[in-house]
């Protein structure tokens, strides 16, 4: 009996470990939203170069991704991202986004942003990950940084 308590205890674990034991959230952990760029076009439009950094062992596809941007403290505008992107493991992946821009603070803000070269942001972030079978999981993420901001 003394041998068999533990094998089943490992299997157990092994079992949990392969199984749905982890949320979505502990399966994602490590992935990492950065902004790399934000510029403003002569025509007033504004493109946000955004990275996610994945240090796992797994490979991602987002679905989908949403985004709040805040430079310097002031909601400026937001990012609805519906092209799937994917991260491969232990690497990164990098696309441009258009930015929604809030009316009026965001004009202000960019404007002053562009004049220093360089702005505190902060992203709220909703990311639509395609797990197993079709299975989406929305991952709430939050990250913050200074980005340069630039005009064309």
């Amino acid at each position: 009996m003394k041998k068999i308590l533990p094998r089943l205890l490992l299997a157990l674990v092994l079992v949990c470990g392969f199984s749905a034991c982890h949320s979505p959230e502990s399966i994602t952990a490590g992935l990492k939203l950065e902004l790399t760029q934000i510029e403003r076009a002569g025509d007033g439009s504004v493109r946000v170069t955004w990275r996610v950094q994945n240090p796992n062992v797994f490979s991602y596809l987002l679905s989908q991704t949403t985004h709040k941007l805040f430079l310097n403290g002031t909601l400026v505008g937001t990012i609805t991202e519906t092209n799937p992107l994917g991260v491969p493991a232990q690497s990164h992946a990098e696309t441009i986004s258009v930015l929604t821009p809030v009316k009026p603070p965001a004009g202000t803000v960019l404007d002053q942003a562009v004049a220093l070269g360089t702005a505190n942001y902060r992203l709220d972030s909703m990311l639509f990950v395609l797990l197993l079978d079709e299975q989406i999981e929305k991952i709430p993420r939050v990250t913050s940084g200074t980005v340069t901001v630039s005009t064309k």
